[in-house]
């Protein structure tokens, strides 16, 4: 379980900001749209997802841990990237929310049941507009094998493997398992 303190925050720039429209604007309609979603959302999405990769990688490279983030557009509906991060044959998909009010990891069940399966999974928050970031923690994938469903996407409402953020595991601890 996660305490405020294992929580760690991190300052967003504006030039991660626009590294992370520019990419969506590029891939939006060249990707798969999986979620439906209109082209405002999707590009929403996009953004938001590539510029948590980007805190995420800052915080690992921060802890001695070089990674690069996957800008690679992966045209047509059979090929998706499989997860955000591989590290010492080590998968990490990062998941990202986006308001204040959310305050759990999702994990879209019919993808997690087919296979697209990582070894971890991390949570992550953006508050004020994106300026700020809260890596909240990681479970596992047995953890979110374990999880309970839910529908929280009212635009979209999918089944979710959910977990509070409160109840992952301290980032801290996933920095030590990809040292080794």
């Amino acid at each position: 379980m996660v305490n405020k303190s294992d929580a760690v925050k991190i300052k967003v720039n504006e030039e991660l900001k626009d590294r992370a429209r520019v990419f969506a604007l590029k891939v939006v309609d060249e990707t798969f749209d999986r979620f439906n979603y209109n082209r405002k959302a999707r590009l929403e999405k996009i953004a938001w997802g590539k510029l948590g990769e980007e805190v995420f990688r800052y915080y690992l490279n921060n802890n001695d841990i070089s990674v690069e983030i996957d800008y690679n557009i992966y045209p047509g509906t059979e090929n998706t990237d499989s997860t955000d991060f591989v590290i010492n044959d080590t998968s990490i998909d990062l998941k990202v929310g986006t308001k204040d009010f959310h305050k759990r990891l999702l994990v879209v069940k019919q993808y997690f049941d087919n296979g697209h399966q990582s070894d971890y999974y991390v949570g992550l928050n953006f508050y004020e507009k994106g300026s700020i970031a809260i890596i909240y923690g990681y479970a596992t994938k047995e953890d979110v094998k374990n999880a309970s469903v839910g529908k929280w996407d009212k635009t979209n409402p999918v089944l979710d493997y959910t977990i509070l953020y409160k109840d992952l595991k301290p980032i801290n601890e996933l920095i030590d398992v990809l040292k080794k």
